[in-house]
């Protein structure tokens, strides 16, 4: 075999090789391998002012990383908006910041998934981080489970409502990968 065919061998090898362990880490690494799915441009551009119109309905204070709110909470919470990292939860334009409740409020909880080529979950549990790859968060309080994924030009949203005793307690996606690599945040309520 001359040098040339010989190196041409060698790149195929190369190339095949960092092929498999392409698809190895997006296998393992899911919360990764979904990031590359968020909208096209278009997409966010269209759906944007749906966005905003419902963040603008959140009546929380933010003070830091907090957003606290008073006995009836309206809390609007998007995945994957333009600008935040993936895989996040923007709350008040804040990243996963904490949430603050009065103990016996009305929680009105809006999640809102802007990412076109998956879907999310928003969840309240008691289980506080770390987060396993493959999450066996158990007990799921309240939440959305698998949301909406965006179609035909809209996003996708859920809504549910909470009264919440005091305690401590974790918003998470369950989707495997995304809780273990940040897309969780504190609820603290007094």
């Amino acid at each position: 075999m001359n040098s040339n065919a010989g190196t041409m061998e060698s790149m195929k090898h190369t190339r095949v090789a960092k092929g498999m362990a392409m698809v190895a880490g997006a296998v393992l690494s899911v919360g990764v391998a979904c990031a590359a799915l968020v909208p096209t441009s278009a997409f966010k551009e269209a759906t944007l002012p749906q966005v905003k119109a419902m963040l603008g309905k959140d009546n929380g204070k933010v003070s830091g990383n907090t957003v606290t709110y008073g006995k009836t909470a309206n809390v609007v919470v998007a995945a994957v908006l333009p600008g935040f990292p993936f895989p996040s939860f923007e709350i008040h334009h804040v990243k996963n910041p904490t949430l603050d409740f009065p103990a016996g409020a009305t929680v009105n909880f809006t999640f809102i998934n802007t990412n076109k080529g998956f879907g999310h979950s928003f969840d309240v549990t008691k289980k506080g981080p770390p987060y396993a790859v493959m999450p066996q968060i158990a007990p799921i309080l309240v939440g959305t489970g698998f949301s909406p994924v965006p179609a035909g030009g809209k996003f996708g949203y859920a809504k549910f409502t909470w009264h919440p005793a005091a305690g401590t307690y974790y918003y998470v996606c369950q989707i495997p990968g995304h809780a273990a690599t940040g897309m969780f945040g504190k609820i603290v309520v007094k």
